[in-house]
Formats: structure tokens, sequence, C-alpha cells
């Protein structure tokens, strides 16, 4: 069998993922610790996320969020994202139709926030792997 290398941007990464689903937060997080990505934080919520990224926090280099959640939801999480400036790389991830992902994406670059993409669930590990390559270290 041979190894897989894993790139050094992916093991690199610091990747915060904002899910109010745990399994979905299960299998993210698997799936990237597979790809190599050690610096994994979770946010059950919304309201968890936004914290998660708060004064005096370790910025992570890219936020993974569902858009519909209970409480805060993923639009305002990426309101309270570009209200603190943040600089790093979002993907964003939905059950949803293609044009709630659509509005998510365009509120995000409204937003200037730097999207990578979107995910439908479930989440397919090549297409999650593609989007991170792109991502770079804060």
């Amino acid at each position: 069998m041979t190894a897989i290398s894993t790139p050094t941007t992916l093991a690199s990464l610091h990747v915060l993922l904002v899910d109010d689903d745990p399994f979905m937060l299960e299998l993210l997080g698997s799936m990237l610790n597979k790809m190599g990505v050690t610096r994994v934080s979770q946010a059950t919520d919304g309201e968890r996320g936004v914290a998660a990224m708060g004064a005096g926090r370790s910025m992570p280099d890219v936020v993974i969020c569902d858009i519909h959640m209970p409480g805060k939801d993923g639009f305002q999480v990426m309101e309270a994202m570009a209200a603190s400036g943040y600089k790093g790389a979002v993907v964003l991830l939905s059950g949803m139709d293609a044009r709630t992902l659509n509005s998510a994406t365009l509120m995000a670059r409204f937003h200037h926030l730097n999207v990578l993409g979107v995910m439908s669930k479930p989440v397919s590990k090549a297409a999650l792997s593609d989007l991170l390559s792109r991502a770079r270290p804060l």
C-alpha cells in the first residue's frame, strides 16, 4: 500500500466547524483528521461559532459553517465574521437547495469574506479536500 502525502498547508490549517448536527461535526472532524488536519475546533451552533472567534482567541484559517441552524444561523455568523474583520477562508455547508447556497455565497462575498466554496450535504471527502487545498494559513 502506498502512503499518501499530506500537503503541508493542510497539516498546518486550523479549521473551525460550525454545525448544529452532532453527526455532521463528527463526520467532518473525522474527514479532516484523515486529510491530515490536526487542529479542528467545533461549535454546536452559530452563537458558539462566533464566540470561538472572539477576542483573544486564535482565529481559525478556515471556517466550515452550516447555513441553516436554530438561533444564530450561518448568515448571522457570516455577518459577525465580517464585522470582526475575519481574514480567513469560509466554506458554506447546507442540506438546503442550491438557491440558498447561492444566496449565502453572494452575501459572504458582499461582506468581503474569502469563500472557498459551497458544499451540499452529504459532504464528499474529495470535494472538501479540493476546497481546503486552496486555503492558506493566517
